[in-house]
């Protein structure tokens, strides 16, 4: 018995002397759940996203952004730069999102544009309650908004059917043609 606690107690001293207190910088940890490369043009700076799926970014591009950028880290990234305002760009393969934002990091205004994206299915069935016989063969999307709500958007459609083209402008929020010019 006084063998089993001599080498207990030995055992413990041993780790007692080995033990040493390490002492660590602090460190910055940010959450980005996708992957975003950042290149700057002159006071512009792009974001190059990384989508976890196809369309993922021109579902929903504000909630994509307000998701996945923090813009307070962003001005403190850049605070001895004293800007005004920034504006950042989120590109994806198809299309892009420009934000305004105040020195203060608060989101004034929006415009975004995006090339052959998934339509939503109310303009999809507008375009073919209209449009029976005609091809889409590519479409745009434009919005505009303020802080984070969409005044304006539009589809301009390309379509065709047979020999005859078209050209078509829907607003998806009237429900209906806003205009039309034929080729």
């Amino acid at each position: 018995m006084k063998t089993l606690f001599f080498s207990l107690l030995l055992l413990a001293s041993i780790s007692l002397c080995q033990a040493q207190e390490i002492v660590l910088d602090e460190a910055k940890v940010g959450f980005a759940p996708l992957d975003a490369k950042i290149t700057r043009d002159g006071d512009q700076f792009t974001y190059k996203v990384n989508e976890a799926y196809q369309g993922q970014f021109a579902k929903n591009p504000i909630a994509f952004m307000e998701e996945n950028f923090d813009i307070q880290n962003f001005i403190h990234e850049n605070e001895g730069r004293n800007y005004d305002s920034y504006q950042v760009t989120f590109r994806s393969g198809n299309g892009a999102l420009k934000a305004d934002f105040d020195k203060d990091g608060t989101l004034v205004k929006t415009y975004q544009r995006f090339k052959n994206s998934v339509m939503p299915l109310n303009v999809r069935r507008m375009v073919y309650a209209n449009y029976q016989g005609w091809t889409v063969k590519e479409h745009v999307y434009v919005a505009s908004g303020k802080q984070n709500l969409i005044d304006k958007e539009v589809y301009k459609l390309k379509m065709q059917k047979g020999n005859e083209r078209q050209r078509v402008k829907l607003n998806p929020r009237a429900q209906g043609v806003v205009s039309m010019a034929s080729n």
